[in-house]
């Protein structure tokens, strides 16, 4: 009696999480990521637990994402962090490589979501205080220009409104173009109406946020990578109150919402790429001299990074930079392996990351 009372009380309520995503039902993110994510939970938790997705920022918006995961609005949802740099400072940093990189992909997406979980105190309690449960990161294709009107010098560039998010704005200065801070949602009325002449983001914003009907003109510098996110997460509320089998299942479902989202990027890039000439898009390549200047870009930012970070006070700012390139690294080495067993990726994501959690 005393073991089925245990069993009992150890046993969590049913749920039914609230998500919300600021990206429509056809973004990488989205479609490949946080659906598969419900599903695979929903599908695992022995009926204990089911969703209701509102996507396309009918919810919450980006900018208003964490603000209402704090509240508890929602139980759950897609987190851009770039848009909170008081809230999430060091989170920020980790993921601040992102105008520097040139690729991205499955591997990517785990060594940021490895990183916070396992090897960031400073991230993990920063995300904890705002009533946030990291549980899966997302990585996009290397950035293109994606323009109203055709580019391909630094000449042409200048002046240009360009669409950028965060610490992207330092790119975007570099190449002597204005930085517009403004959300995904907006860019497409942006483009329209004249309010920005480019966006930097992957090809395949093209066909899912529907760009590709006013932006034709792609300048493929591939250079810049958003990570991080978190585009899978929990209130921690919600998370302290699930029980073992529950918390596998969402673990599982994280992982799985990982691989696909990040593979889906890579998926669309080449369906649009391969359709390009059919749907009137004019794929440009960068001039000599944009291309050295792009080079200069990365020791410059990389000392700003550290600098701008040491004076918000974060002490060990070229550690953390370190320490996430390291484990970057181990899984770039992993997927070498790998490839595109997803079986094998979730495997090594619940035995490496999800275990020490």
């Amino acid at each position: 009696m005393a073991a089925l009372t245990i069993g009992a009380s150890a046993q969590a309520a049913d749920v039914n999480v609230t998500y919300a995503a600021y990206g429509p039902p056809t973004s990488s993110n989205v479609e490949f990521g946080v659906i598969p994510f419900l599903e695979t939970a929903k599908e695992m938790s022995e009926g204990t637990i089911d969703y209701t997705l509102h996507s396309g920022g009918s919810l919450l918006g980006a900018k208003a994402m964490l603000g209402g995961m704090k509240d508890g609005v929602i139980d759950g949802g897609q987190v851009l962090a770039v848009y909170y740099p008081a809230e999430l400072p060091v989170s920020n940093l980790a993921m601040g490589l992102a105008p520097m990189l040139r690729s991205g992909g499955p591997a990517l997406a785990a060594a940021i979501t490895d990183y916070i979980l396992t090897e960031c105190p400073g991230c993990k309690s920063e995300m904890e205080a705002n009533n946030m449960m990291f549980l899966g990161a997302y990585s996009t294709t290397s950035y293109s220009l994606l323009c109203t009107k055709p580019v391909d010098t630094l000449e042409s560039l200048a002046g240009l409104k360009v669409r950028v998010p965060g610490d992207f704005a330092f790119l975007a200065s570099h190449l002597g173009m204005t930085p517009v801070n403004m959300g995904i949602g907006e860019t497409y009325e942006g483009l329209q109406r004249g309010a920005l002449d480019c966006t930097l983001g992957p090809v395949g914003w093209l066909q899912q946020f529907s760009l590709g009907e006013v932006a034709k003109n792609v300048l493929d510098v591939s250079y810049g990578v958003s990570y991080g996110g978190p585009i899978i997460s929990l209130t921690k509320s919600m998370w302290d109150g699930l029980d073992d089998t529950q918390k596998t299942a969402f673990q599982t479902g994280a992982a799985v919402g990982i691989f696909r989202a990040a593979n889906g990027y890579i998926a669309t890039d080449e369906e649009v790429l391969a359709g390009a000439e059919e749907a009137g898009y004019s794929i440009i390549e960068p001039g000599d001299a944009l291309i050295a200047k792009l080079e200069d870009f990365n020791p410059f930012f990389n000392e700003t990074l550290i600098t701008r970070a040491k004076e918000n006070g974060i002490e060990d700012a070229q550690g953390i930079v370190s320490g996430f390139r390291e484990t970057l690294d181990m899984w770039i080495a992993a997927m070498e392996e790998i490839g595109d067993d997803e079986e094998a990726f979730v495997q090594k994501m619940m035995d490496e990351v999800y275990s020490d959690m």
